[in-house]
């Protein structure tokens, strides 16, 4: 298994992570800022695997596509972007400059008899972070999709890896003075979630 998505590893930079918030670790006026309730979020994605279940693909409406979706679509199935536009999407009435497929449930590159995505390395952003970031969270909890079986999964296997490290990252917690080794550490945590996140 890779060790950047080893659930007690994940688990054990997760308590880092949210040990301060981000407004004490990032000065920089362009880093984001994010809650304990997105590291949790990031940490569950991180973790997660596809049980191939196929509901999302299936039962997903709207489902949504950036520009950039679309440009990587077009590039990924070498037609023009303005064709792409034409023959996959339809304009989302509700947001500017965002798109929807237009054949779903299922969705169009869904692949019944496989089981997965005939597009996986050129699917939308949407897909890219269910079940746990974006439309589908919640601001004060992770909300597990009970009709992603992959999504049951990874909530029991996170919080039994957290269960397990707690001990070695009490420390952090329970100590106010934080040493200069101890803010590079917690950074060090965070920037390896987003990193991550980024990569997947």
């Amino acid at each position: 298994m890779d060790l950047n998505r080893d659930p007690k590893f994940v688990a054990s930079q997760l308590l880092l992570a949210t040990s301060l918030p981000d407004e004490q670790i990032f000065r920089e006026l362009d880093a984001p800022s994010y809650t304990d309730i997105d590291y949790y979020r990031m940490a569950c994605h991180i973790i997660f695997e596809c049980q191939r279940c196929g509901n999302c693909c299936t039962t997903g409406d709207p489902i949504r596509l950036r520009q950039e979706d679309v440009a990587l679509l077009a590039r990924g199935l070498k037609i023009p972007l303005n064709k792409a536009l034409k023959k996959f999407t339809i304009k989302d009435p509700q947001r500017a400059g965002v798109y929807n497929f237009k054949h779903i449930l299922p969705c169009k590159f869904y692949d019944q008899s496989a089981k997965g995505c005939k597009i996986y390395q050129l699917r939308p952003w949407s897909c890219r972070i269910f079940p746990f970031l974006g439309i589908y969270g919640s601001e004060d909890r992770v909300v597990v999709n009970e009709l992603c079986p992959g999504s049951v999964r990874t909530m029991k296997i996170l919080k039994e890896a957290i269960e397990e490290v707690r001990p070695d990252a009490n420390r952090y917690k329970s100590n106010n003075a934080y040493s200069a080794a101890d803010v590079a550490a917690v950074r060090s945590a965070k920037l390896f979630i987003r990193e991550t996140l980024k990569s997947i």
